[in-house]
């Protein structure tokens, strides 16, 4: 059963990398069909299955699309409810999308923030990517990270939370999503400093030997090393 499954999964990611490649003729076709079939890598075979192939079409170009231009530091993100006659494609829920710097905490803490609205999260796409773009920040190539290992890393998020009808609240979330992110940023770039200085705090141990006692400073020492070694979050 589980066999079919994938199958299933296959078969539908074949025929919607093929519906890109032949379809979005502003796009090169070998880069959104590799799209595509990275976007949806990683989705259960029950999550596809269930889905009108139409609107899985419509949610991961609405994806590449946001990720078409962006800045290193930037966050793009939208709060919206698809509708057929709007978006091309639609969904009984309401959608988040974000495409950002990859980093860590990205999706705990969006969840967080979605949880702390009250909404419950029906699904999470959830890719990194090694995206290349031009100066002007417009994309030219997308890969796994082991394909393009030099190349920057880019978190691109697809979450379908319950439904919002009031444009309002819409609105609040996506303002308090850009703060949480621009936090999660702000922690990231600290937590780097901060073990940076634990290295220096390590050395300045060095000439305090012969001044103080050696089992001391070895206790502290081994207690810093545990802090820098992932077993603190700062």
């Amino acid at each position: 059963m589980a066999v079919r499954a994938d199958e299933r999964k296959a078969e539908i990611i074949d025929g919607l990398a093929n519906k890109v490649a032949t379809r979005v003729r502003d796009i090169a076709p070998d880069m959104g069909e590799r799209f595509v079939r990275l976007f949806l890598r990683d989705v259960s075979p029950s999550d596809l299955v269930e889905r009108d192939p139409g609107d899985l079409y419509g949610a991961a170009l609405a994806v590449l699309r946001l990720a078409e231009v962006r800045l290193p530091g930037e966050v793009n993100l939208r709060v919206y409810n698809p509708r057929l006659d709007q978006h091309g494609w639609q969904s009984t829920h309401t959608v988040v999308e974000i495409v950002t710097d990859d980093m860590p905490f990205l999706v705990d803490s969006v969840s967080m923030e979605l949880q702390r609205h009250g909404l419950g999260i029906h699904l999470i796409v959830h890719p990194v990517l090694a995206i290349e773009r031009d100066e002007g920040g417009r994309l030219t190539d997308v890969a796994t990270p082991s394909d393009l290992p030099d190349v920057r890393r880019e978190s691109l998020m697809h979450i379908e939370v319950d439904r919002i009808s009031d444009t309002d609240l819409m609105a609040a979330l996506e303002t308090d999503l850009r703060r949480i992110l621009h936090d999660v940023r702000a922690a990231v770039v600290d937590w780097q400093a901060m073990t940076g200085k634990v290295e220096v705090a390590l050395a300045d141990l060095a000439p305090a030997r012969g001044q103080l006692p050696d089992e001391e400073l070895d206790e502290t020492a081994e207690f810093l090393r545990w802090l820098a070694g992932d077993a603190f979050t700062f």
